[in-house]
């Protein structure tokens, strides 16, 4: 895929993404206080909340190939290399990407965590709004493996352990080798097949 289909289909989906939310979310420059709805509007919103959700979800599978919808089905995160390249001519890093929460970048041989980026993906009248977890997975995922330069040169930085704990991303490696290891460690075309240690 070239990076201009890539950047067109990151493009895409957050105005998909952004038109589904102003649609269900709608919103003004000033909120004015909101009266208290009765509990049974509450519930009404309940089945729109996950279909949004299953939605979110089947937008994510269909993007990501099988083996990286079985990783986050089974693990709750996806481990995927990004889409830039060193100067020796690898990948510069690996990524756990996890919904509602930092992006950690590890060196990919070692899978050392390096670093944490914040990346949202904000309304376009400035508000944050709070996307269902297979839209975040989907937005992360394809400015990763589309336009990675952007990501790192936009993102807020900080050191690995800021926001998730170290002991946390150690766990969740662990449970990735395991994972692999548990499927034959097959090699695919996302290159987060098993690293040597």
């Amino acid at each position: 895929m070239s990076g201009l289909t890539i950047v067109l289909l990151v493009v895409g989906a957050a105005a998909l993404i952004t038109a589904f939310v102003r649609y269900q979310a709608p919103s003004s420059r000033a909120p004015a206080p909101r009266p208290r709805r009765p509990a049974r509007d509450a519930v009404l919103e309940l089945p729109a909340l996950r279909m949004a959700e299953r939605r979110a979800m089947d937008l994510l599978r269909s993007v990501v190939n099988p083996e990286e919808w079985a990783m986050f089905s089974d693990l709750g995160f996806i481990c995927v290399e990004g889409g830039g390249t060193e100067s020796r001519g690898g990948p510069r890093h690996r990524y756990l990407i996890y919904p509602h929460s930092p992006v950690v970048a590890l060196l990919p041989g070692s899978l050392t965590p390096v670093r944490e980026y914040c990346i949202l993906f904000p309304e376009l009248d400035d508000q944050v709004a709070a996307l269902p977890a297979g839209d975040d997975m989907v937005a992360k995922w394809m400015t990763l493996r589309g336009d990675e330069d952007r990501v790192l040169t936009f993102a807020n930085v900080s050191s690995a352990g800021c926001e998730i704990p170290l002991h946390r991303v150690e766990r969740d490696l662990d449970r990735l080798r395991r994972w692999e290891s548990g499927r034959g460690g097959r090699p695919d075309s996302a290159g987060y097949s098993q690293a040597a240690t």
